[in-house]
């Protein structure tokens, strides 16, 4: 039963689970208990390779090449299972056939991805630490012994192995980059820039290319590997009637083209204008790649019609129609280039009605890891909040609308692995700390939905004393991803909906109050009340409870579950910082910033840089109530975007350069040089 389901119930049942497994502080550092071997602490070891006989150890499962929470090997005749576990620090060794956990590996952060490397050695992501642990499997699995820690861009979230197993790839969500490692030695090849929160990635069957999926955004990248360029690809929902007119401007492009001639650039300039509209797309956390020849890239996401900034709203978003759907984009692996039918929006979305949380058909509005059976052909997706995995049919025009199966499994399923031997898929999930085994059949899964699937075998973890979770943050970490729950919004969406892992989706909603920028929550809140843009509230319990007012949500939460849902709030970690000291360009930057001729720490003062005041600084728009907004904290700004209450700016460098009126400090006399050295520091902080 799901914690959240029944009021009371639930709440006695986390706090139970949350006992049992410890409590630490929310956040803190857990101590490695007493009795560790110290060879399973993270530290850096004189080299990466393996020390012990490849025949004695684990052996990967499977060729999938992707990571995840959970990865497979084989050792003496047994199925065994490596779930990350972010709460515990701590890497869960698991006998699959036994039904039994055979160990915990501590860490020394939180875990992200693991995968095999081709020789048995386990790559695993401290994402906190922005490190890689090159572990090796002992005599027995549970005994992994840290060969090497490997230096990351801030916040490695994704990995993959090329098909030639030589490369290993990793991105870094807060670091905005996909670096390159040789899967051998684990040096570093290359890396490259990419747009706002990476996270997954695979890579084309021929080795080209690399696909990586964005939290936010609407977009994934297309990263040419042999040279290194990056290629957005747009991923907004498409409407059928814009897209006939891009066919019909298209078709007479290429109508010129066969007969030598140059098309007039109006038409160009025509199509590049609908590639701009389109509703926007957020939570691209997974990719997965279908196994058909020539490859489908598979990107599980959600639309969102966020509505016309230029117009109030009665809530946030659009009103009339359903404000998020779930979504499965569709990428030809050998072009790069959408489908245009997964990209349309469905003309009737599945309806929450009565009791959202129990509705069968329930819409993944938290998509967040995905991978492809390759007996049955379906793409399996794991939704948080709604605590299932669905499978799609992954070779269908539009996936998303051709479901074949679910399962429950537990709480907050981050990760799937599939063992085709077994004909099942291993689920992990976070929050419940279990592993779930599900029967996938032997390729008679299409379009079965008319025969209940078998119920999920769970298999729960050990309690442990280094588990990072308070009860109450427990609770509210369920309540933050509870999809479908009315008493929060009307829609069906959850808090982690418009703030992805307590960030934020980078959209800009039409309100009743006028345009609106989500923010970024995470490191965020404390000490920045009042709260909202127009800092209508002091007090974070009143803000949460007016927001699900402003989402038409009926009723509230009751006392117990809002103060809970605010200790996590309050508890949600910031990203790890950006590695090394300020440069030189940076330090003029932080001179200017606090020199009263130019007045930026006049209002963005103090350890999260702002004054918890309200200024008017000339932007308001014609749908705003009011030109006076709370002074927006600075800290982790150089992460988000776009800028203002209204998004207006999409760089730190727009804003800066188009206060030329000096409606905002003073930096209109500034030289192009100062300007950036400006930019530069607040990036650092």
């Amino acid at each position: 039963m799901k914690a959240a389901s029944i009021p009371g119930l639930g709440i006695l049942a986390v706090a139970l689970a949350a006992t049992a497994c410890g409590g630490a502080s929310g956040g803190a550092r857990p101590s490695v208990p007493q009795g560790a071997a110290p060879s399973s602490r993270a530290s850096v070891a004189s080299g990466c390779g393996r020390l012990h006989p490849q025949a004695s150890t684990a052996v990967p499962l499977g060729a999938i090449r992707a990571g995840s929470t959970v990865a497979l090997a084989t050792q003496g005749g047994r199925t065994l299972a490596y779930a990350a576990d972010e709460d515990d620090w701590a890497v869960h060794v698991v006998d699959v056939d036994a039904r039994k956990e055979l160990g915990q590996v501590p860490l020394d952060g939180r875990p992200s991805q693991l995968i095999f490397l081709p020789d048995g050695r386990l790559a695993v992501l401290l994402r906190d630490a922005s490190r890689i642990a090159v572990m090796e499997p002992g005599e027995r699995p549970e005994d992994l012994e840290t060969r090497c820690t490997v230096v990351t861009a801030a916040e490695p979230v994704g990995l993959a192995r090329t098909p030639d197993d030589a490369t290993l790839l990793v991105t870094s969500g807060w670091g905005r980059v996909l670096a390159a490692f040789d899967a051998g030695k684990l040096t570093k090849s290359f890396e490259v820039s990419l747009p706002r929160e990476p996270r997954a990635v695979v890579v084309s069957d021929d080795g080209a290319f690399a696909y990586v999926s964005h939290a936010v955004g609407a977009r994934a990248s297309r990263v040419t590997l042999a040279d290194k360029t990056v290629i957005e690809i747009a991923l907004r929902e498409k409407d059928p009637q814009v897209e006939s007119q891009r066919r019909a401007l298209q078709s007479e492009i290429d109508s010129y083209e066969k007969k030598g001639k140059k098309a007039p650039p109006g038409f160009a300039e025509q199509i590049a204008e609908l590639d701009k509209g389109g509703n926007p797309s957020c939570q691209g956390f997974a990719l997965a790649k279908s196994v058909d020849p020539g490859g489908r890239i598979l990107a599980p996401q959600v639309l969102v019609d966020n509505g016309d900034p230029k117009q109030r709203a009665q809530g946030y978003g659009n009103d009339e129609n359903s404000t998020e759907v779930g979504d499965v984009a569709v990428i030809d692996a050998s072009t790069g280039r959408p489908m245009t039918a997964s990209l349309e929006r469905p003309s009737e979305n599945a309806g929450w009605g009565g009791d959202p949380r129990s509705a069968k058909d329930g819409e993944c509005l938290l998509p967040r890891a995905a991978t492809v059976d390759p007996s049955s052909g379906s793409l399996l997706v794991s939704c948080f909040g709604l605590d299932q995995v669905i499978a799609y049919d992954a070779l269908a025009a539009s996936p998303a609308r051709a479901e074949r199966r679910r399962w429950s499994v537990a709480a907050g399923p981050s990760g799937i692995a599939i063992d085709t031997a077994g004909n099942r898929a291993l689920v992990w999930s976070q929050f419940d700390r279990a592993l779930d085994i599900i029967d996938i059949g032997d390729g008679q899964l299409a379009d079965d939905r008319g025969r209940p699937p078998s119920p999920a075998e769970r298999i729960g973890m050990a309690p442990s004393a280094r588990h990072s979770v308070p009860v109450a943050a427990a609770l509210g970490r369920l309540l933050f991803h509870s999809v479908g729950d009315a008493r929060i919004a009307r829609d069906g969406r959850a808090c982690a909906s418009c703030h992805p892992e307590g960030r934020d989706d980078s959209l800009v909603w039409a309100t009743p109050d006028g345009p609106r920028r989500s923010i970024t929550l995470a490191g965020r809140v404390g000490g920045t009340a009042p709260y909202a843009w127009n800092g209508s509230e002091s007090d974070l319990r009143a803000h949460l409870a007016a927001t699900f007012d402003r989402l038409n949500g009926a009723g509230g939460l009751k006392s117990v579950e809002l103060e809970a849902l605010t200790a996590y709030v309050e508890s949600l970690a910031p990203p790890p910082a950006l590695a090394g000291p300020r440069d030189s360009q940076a330090q003029r930057g932080a001179e200017l910033f606090a020199s009263t001729d130019v007045g930026c720490s006049g209002c963005h003062s103090g350890a999260m840089a702002t004054d918890n005041g309200h200024h008017d600084v000339k932007s308001k728009s014609d749908a705003d109530r009011t030109g006076e907004f709370n002074t927006p904290s600075l800290h982790l700004v150089g992460g988000t975007g776009p800028y203002f209450h209204d998004g207006r700016y999409k760089s730190l460098h727009d804003l800066l350069v188009a206060n030329k009126k000096d409606d905002m400090g003073h930096t209109s006399q500034l030289s192009p040089e100062d300007l950036e050295a400006l930019e530069a520091y607040v990036r650092t902080l």
